[in-house]
């Protein structure tokens, strides 16, 4: 009886270590600084362009942790749809307490890449998809699908879809993350008004390739994610900002903050999916500025921005 108590205690205990050690992803979808959503119009300078479409394939994720140990999570792969997911299950890793980075690569990578899709169930991410994901056994997967209408009243289509081996990159960001009951949850921006960086679609363009601007393309999502954390995010920045009390109860808190001359600041109170809860001009000097909206319980980030650029991110707990 005592060993089967011992084992029962054993099993309990590593138990709830792996369900300590859950991790997560968390991608804030944004158009600059406002929610990301299908058909907003884009600046791209001299001309507006949408999406209307985007999806595109994560894998190869490495995670940096614990005094600069790198642990693979093999055989991952996650569709990426910005309109109908945010929050992306990496498993119980139980060897993972501190992180420190993360490495991933956008598409699919090549043992995986020229399989039969038919082979997966179909919630699998590599399963068959509507729209079409797979291009075909030499091509493989679409690793990156981005549609939409440009140019005079919008009235331009453009269609990339990033093909290809050759293509398959890797992004790599520092970053923390957020203590959850059960685990760890890293979150990360993406800026998909980035996307198209160097990439004029004014005129409309139909590219489902290897090369030319399918290039291009997949080197741009190098500058569409960044890292959610808290403190000063810009070393330019001489300014400062503090919350309290924080936690808050029901959101009341108080944001002190201050700002050198000579610019424009915004702040923005944004939630878990990247959505802005809340949004306030500001000037310069020392002063003070209370968040009173209706917030529910749970974690927001609070952002200064400076002349269109975060400079100052913290984090807010809204407790009970």
């Amino acid at each position: 009886m005592k060993k089967i108590l011992l084992s029962a205690l054993f099993l309990t205990a590593a138990w709830s270590l792996s369900a300590q050690n859950h991790l997560r992803l968390q991608l804030a979808p944004r158009l600059g600084t406002a929610a990301f959503q299908l058909d907003a119009p884009i600046s791209a300078g001299n001309y507006t362009y949408t999406i209307t479409r985007l999806e595109y394939y994560m894998s190869g994720i490495s995670i940096t942790h614990d005094g600069g140990q790198v642990t693979p999570l093999s055989d991952i792969h996650l569709l990426v749809r910005p309109v109908l997911d945010s929050l992306y299950d990496l498993g119980a890793q139980p060897g993972i307490n501190q992180v420190e980075g993360i490495t991933f690569y956008i598409g699919v990578d090549q043992a995986y890449n020229h399989l039969d899709p038919s082979n997966y169930p179909p919630e699998h991410p590599l399963a068959p998809q509507d729209p079409a994901m797979h291009w075909g056994w030499s091509a493989g997967y679409r690793f990156l699908a981005i549609e939409g209408q440009a140019g005079s009243n919008l009235a331009n289509m453009y269609q990339i879809h990033a093909l290809g081996d050759a293509n398959y990159k890797s992004i790599t960001l520092s970053t923390q993350t957020e203590a959850t009951l059960d685990g760890h949850t890293i979150h990360l921006i993406a800026d998909y008004a980035k996307v198209l960086t160097n990439i004029d679609v004014s005129g409309g363009l139909i590219e489902h390739s290897t090369s030319g601007p399918v290039v291009t393309l997949i080197k741009n999502m190098n500058l569409v994610f960044s890292a959610q954390t808290s403190g000063t995010i810009d070393p330019a920045f001489k300014g400062s900002l503090t919350l309290s009390p924080n936690p808050a109860p029901a959101g009341q808190t108080v944001v002190t903050m201050d700002l050198p001359a000579g610019a424009d600041y915004r702040l923005t109170v944004t939630d878990l999916l990247g959505r802005v809860v809340q949004t306030q001009q500001l000037s310069a000097g020392r002063q003070h500025f209370a968040i009173t909206n209706d917030l529910q319980t749970g974690t927001y980030f609070v952002q200064l921005w400076q002349d269109g650029r975060p400079v100052c991110t913290e984090k807010l707990i809204v407790a009970p």
